[in-house]
């Protein structure tokens, strides 16, 4: 399985796919560092302690796994895959109360949710698939 996993990513359309990951967990850094620094609707402070925590992790999650699958890195691959179950996609399922403050909110996480699930599962078909 490793050696099919290595022998994906020089495959075009693999290598490219990475590379739009790769920009859109930049474009995710950027969101924490944009709440980080209050440029949102709410002061950071103000936001409950576990989204600040969840901002911070995220936000370095994002800075490495975004250049490890830029460099099309085996170890990119397994972090976002990962990070995407492991700090996404089970803490806004398993407690997604603590994320939901409005009644939009819970529209937002779900389209969140959606999200990630396609971009991983694209990922793996991407991988898996014989060109």
């Amino acid at each position: 399985m490793y050696k099919g996993l290595q022998t994906s990513f020089p495959q075009y359309w693999t290598g490219i796919y990475l590379r739009f990951l790769s920009i859109c967990l930049v474009y995710g850094a950027l969101v924490h560092c944009s709440n980080i620094l209050s440029l949102g609707d709410v002061s950071w402070l103000e936001t409950p302690l576990h989204w600040r925590l969840m901002d911070v992790i995220l936000l370095i999650f994002d800075i490495i796994t975004a250049i490890s699958l830029w460099l099309q890195s085996l170890a990119g691959v397994i972090a976002f895959i990962l990070g995407m179950i492991l700090l996404q996609i089970i803490p806004y399922t398993l407690f997604s109360q603590y994320f939901i403050l409005n009644p939009e909110d819970i529209e937002t996480l779900n389209g969140l949710l959606d999200t990630e699930i396609i971009l991983i599962v694209i990922l793996v078909i991407l991988m898996v698939t014989k060109k």
